[in-house]
Parts: structure tokens; sequence; C-alpha cells
């Protein structure tokens, strides 16, 4: 029986035994023009005006090598089609034309990323292919420039950037099948910034800090895109005893501390799992076995999905001395078997079945002893099951048993999950993929003249400073885009406290109060222009921005302020009229009446003097 216990949770202390260290991949889109066209940076999602067809296949690099992630891809077979636009996708997309000259702008944006990281410019730039025939580019190759090299950032403590590249980025994904890869256009060309660090980064919160302060950094370019999905971290995790491993899809900042310390979970997990299986002199029997005949009228819907199809098979192996090891989990809620079934589904199958987690899934106990029969399995062996047409099937297997036979940790690209785990997505890309574009010429550069714009640090701090606020409120004031400063300067008669009540406070008051949505930037300046000229109060804007929303007819002479003067004879005698009732009950009285054509504390005065 397997004694061999898994590692949930690992405290920093923990981490940093294990000799932790990571590294980030920014990348981040940029407004304007497309990188080597002037088609516009809109990412679509509606009906396209044309769709194209495409095959690609893997070549041989500058170095006269493949690719293993090329290699990999290209085995797939897959037919990749293409959505495409009529004015917002051109010939250069298509790969029908070459590319047209690089993007001033986005080189300058880049420039100026190198010079505040303090790094070293080449005197030219050379524009290079990196090949990648996953299908997100339609040429099978990705148009990428290093920008810059050697640089740091000081936070904390001190941080390398490795590199600063801008390149194009990728089609969006839409939908994928065994035999097809659906992609929009639209997003393929954007202008995109890759900034890499080093790996010193030795803490998960670090890594999460570190990206954070990077993008801060990258917002105060006036030409980055902003929104979900402008920005992508990718995160490189290893320990001392395992291997490098790219994990990407990590958007949301707020997870990244989870990925990193799962991934190290996991790469001592897997450590520990094979130190186990050498142990054991665990070995895979690479005889796949048909056991089509044998689940024929299985119950399983996956199995009779697989069987549905066309030459559907279900193809097993045996694996000698796995018994109860397929099923140790290597990540929180994910298992060896997990690991096993992401290499599976590379070549297009739903998934995998395993023996230490049947009976289930609609297979009985009987149909697992006579699977376990059929592939001579003994009391401490396990079995690998799947089911598809007999062509995807048997590539699946066979990454299966690749990956099964190989014991040690794998330098692999894998994808972020919602909960912080991952999944393998592919081999580690290498050197190879890289040739020169013959398109285009070398580039000189002079960052000398590039003009920097001021940091988005340093402009929070000038806001704190000029109107005593706090860094949440000038950090949000900056993500908004609500120049403070400039509104103060146009409406000198409006108090700054009572700007940031109309945009942070006013929205969720009448949210809560009228239950209406409203977006109380586009009112703005309407109304801040007449409270200015003192021709509305500020107890009126409430209502207003009510019917500013409902669209209906205002004559805000009836909201024109008053003089305590022209109304204090009827407040006088409405006191006297009501001098049994409490002051708060007859201030709400009055101010019914009155309420937003004078100010409330007025009234309160008046009032107070009456009743003494």
């Amino acid at each position: 029986m397997n004694k061999l216990q898994p590692i949930q949770r690992l405290t920093e202390d923990e981490l940093s035994s294990l000799g932790l260290k990571s590294g980030l991949e920014i990348h981040q889109q940029l407004e304007g023009k497309k990188l080597f066209c002037s088609c516009p940076t809109t990412i679509r999602d509606d009906k396209p005006d044309f769709i194209i067809k495409r095959k690609l296949r893997a070549s041989t690099g500058e170095l006269g090598k493949t690719d293993l992630a090329a290699e990999a891809e290209s085995k797939k077979e897959k037919q990749f089609t293409y959505e495409a636009y009529n004015d917002t996708t051109c010939l250069v997309e298509l790969d029908e034309a070459p590319p047209q000259n690089l993007n001033q702008e986005a080189l300058n944006t880049a420039l100026g990323l190198g010079k505040i990281f303090n790094m070293t410019f080449p005197d030219k730039v050379k524009v290079m292919r990196k090949i990648v025939i996953d299908g997100s580019n339609t040429s099978g190759f990705q148009r990428t420039t290093l920008i810059a090299t050697d640089g740091l950032l000081e936070q904390n403590s001190k941080i390398t950037i490795e590199t600063v590249c801008l390149e194009e980025d990728s089609a969006k994904i839409i939908e994928e099948t065994p035999e097809n890869k659906k992609y929009n256009l639209s997003r393929l060309g954007i202008p995109l910034i890759e900034i890499a660090t080093g790996p010193d980064l030795k803490t998960p919160l670090q890594v999460k800090e570190t990206a954070e302060f990077i993008g801060t950094i990258l917002r105060s370019f006036p030409n980055v895109k902003r929104g979900l999905g402008t920005i992508r971290q990718d995160v490189n995790v290893s320990i001392k005893e395992g291997v490098r491993v790219e994990i990407k899809g990590a958007q949301d900042l707020k997870l990244i501390p989870t990925i990193v310390e799962y991934e190290s979970i996991r790469q001592k997990n897997m450590l520990n799992l094979f130190q186990e299986l050498k142990k054991r002199k665990a070995k895979v029997n690479t005889n796949v076995i048909d056991l089509s005949k044998e689940l024929k009228n299985s119950s399983s819907k996956v199995i009779q999905q697989g069987l549905s199809k066309k030459e559907g098979c279900v193809l097993g192996i045996q694996l000698q001395n796995f018994s109860g090891l397929i099923g140790f989990e290597v990540q929180p809620g994910r298992r060896f078997g997990s690991e096993l079934s992401d290499h599976a589904k590379t070549m297009g199958v739903k998934g995998l079945f395993h023996s230490d987690e049947l009976p289930n899934y609609g297979i009985t106990q009987e149909e697992k002893d006579l699977i376990a029969k059929k592939l001579s399995c003994k009391e401490n062996d396990a079995f690998i099951i799947l089911s598809d047409s007999k062509l995807i099937a048997q590539k699946a297997i066979e990454k299966v048993i690749a990956r099964a036979q190989d014991l040690s940790l794998r330098k692999c690209v894998r994808m972020a999950r919602p909960d912080g785990t991952s999944s393998y997505l592919r081999p580690m890309p290498g050197s190879s993929r890289m040739y020169p574009e013959t398109d285009l010429k070398s580039i000189e550069i002079d960052p000398s003249k590039i003009v920097l714009p001021k940091l988005l640090s340093e402009r929070i701090k000038e806001l704190q400073t000029k109107f005593d606020l706090t860094e949440d409120i000038a950090k949000k004031l900056i993500k908004e885009e609500i120049d403070l400063t400039s509104l103060a300067e146009t409406y000198p008669n409006i108090k700054p406290a009572y700007m940031l009540d109309y945009y942070f406070s006013f929205p969720s008051m009448i949210k809560k109060k009228y239950n209406e949505e409203i977006d109380v930037k586009k009112y703005a300046h309407k109304l801040f222009s007449k409270l200015n000229k003192n021709q509305i109060t500020k107890e009126a804007i409430p209502e207003l921005l009510l019917k500013l929303i409902k669209d209906q007819e205002i004559n805000y002479e009836n909201y024109k302020p008053l003089s305590i003067k022209d109304v204090e004879k009827e407040i006088k005698e409405m006191i006297s009229q009501n001098k049994n009732l409490p002051k708060g009950a007859l201030m709400g009285k009055i101010m019914l009446k009155y309420a937003g054509k004078i100010d409330g504390k007025e009234i309160n005065k008046l009032v107070s003097e009456q009743l003494k």
C-alpha cells in the first residue's frame, strides 16, 4: 500500500529551503496602429467579413534544427480557420503581403521602458521571426524585436530586467476541436511589449509585487492599452532540484502567489513520486491493447462517445508497479493522472481513465477487473485507458507512454487554471525557432532622443501631496482617468473633496437609494459648470443626475440657489406652526420644501436660533 504523502501547502521558509526561484514575462498591448501595418488595434467579436483556412508545418531555424515545441504542434496535423474583417485586417495579417515599416510610436515606448530600467541598447535593432505553428499566426511565425538588455529594477531588492522586446500579438483563439482551431485575426499584429525579469524573485508575494510595480510603470505611457486581457503575465518557476517551468495566463495579480506556490508544490511532489517509482522499479509496458470489445457495452459516456466516432476504439496500457501512484496528488485537486491526461489531451482526446480512480464514471468493478485481466495486470500494477478515433487515440496513448516512462521533471510551458493550479501545454521552446526577418531592414535607434512620460508613481505622490489624499484614492483617480488637478483649476468654486464624493460616492448612493446605475463621468462637466457659477446647489445634484439618466427635460431655474433671507419669513412661519415637533422632524419638513435650493447648514442654523 502506498505510504507516500503529498505536500499540500508550503510556508515561505519551506519555499526558501526548496530554493524557489521565479521570474516574470510581462506582455502589454499598445494602442494606435498595428506593429507592421496601418490597421487599427481594435479587438472584435462580431461576425467576420470573410474566412480563410490554412495548414502549417514546422521548419528548421537558423541553426538548422527544428524547435521541439514547433515539432510537437506539427504532429497534431490540425487545420486552422481564421475570421477576418475588411477594415481591421489587411494582407499583412493574412500573410499575403510583406510587413510595412515597424510602428515608430510603439518602438519609442519600448525604448522608453529600456531607459527607465537603465538598459543597454544596440546601435540597430533587427526584427526576427520566431517559429510558432499552433495557428496563432497565419505565417507560422511571430515577428519579434530585441530592444534592450541588462537592466535593473530597484524595488525592495534589486531585480534584473533581462530583456525588453517589441513583438506582434497573436490571433485570438475562438474554439478548438481535435481537427481544427478557429482564430479571430483582429488581435493579430497589435504591438506587444515583452519585459522579462531575471530569476531573482524568491517568494510568491515578491512575484506579485514586482508584476504590480512593472504594470504601474507601463501604465505611465499614454499609448498603453487598458482593460482586462490587455496585460498578461507569464510566471517562470523552479526549485533547487527541479526545472524551469513557464506558466502562462496569469491575468489576475491576486492569483500569482498561489500559482508560484502550487508549481513549487507540484515539482517537489513529482520528484518524490519519481523517487518512489524508481524504488518500486516501476515500468511502462509499451504494448498497447485494444479494449473496444471488452467495453463495447459500457455505460460510460466518455467510452461510448469515443466508440461512436469513425474507427472509434478504446486503447489501454499496463503500468507495472504504479498501483496507488497514478492517483497521487501533485497539486491541490490534481493528480499524477491529471498530468498524464494533459499530455494525452494535446493530441485531441477529452481525457483518460486510470485504475486508481475506478470503478467510477460509468465503468463498473466488473469492467475494471476485465480490463486488468486483458492487460495482464498484477496486484501492484495500474493501467490507463482512453477512447477516441483510432488515429487520435494512438497518438494520445503514445504521449502518455512517453511521459510515464520519463521519471524526471521536464522543462515545459503550462497554462494557469482559475484555482492557481496549472496544466501542461507544450515543451519549452528553444533557440532553434529564431531566424532573421528577411523582409525588413535593421533600424538605427537613438534612445537619447526619447522623452519619458511622468511615471505613475510620481503622479500618485503629487496628487497625495497637493490634495491631501490617501494612496488608494490617488491611484483610483489615475486608474479611472479623473484629472483632479485640471478639474480644480477649471472649477475653483467647488472643493476637490466634493468632486471626490461626486465620482466615488454618488454612484453607490444612487444605486442604493433609487436602484439606478449611473455613469457620473458623463455628466460631470455639465453639472460642475453650473455649480461653479452658483446656478444650482450641491443638494440638487443627485436629483438632477436622476433626471439626466432618464433624459427628462430640466428647468435649471427651479434648482437655482436661494438666499436664506429670501425664505426666512416662510421658515419662521413653519417653525411657529410646528412648535411641538422635535427638531429633527421639523428640519425634515423644511428640507422637504427647500432641499436643493438652500444650503442645509443655513436652514439648520436658523431653526436652532428660533427654537432657543
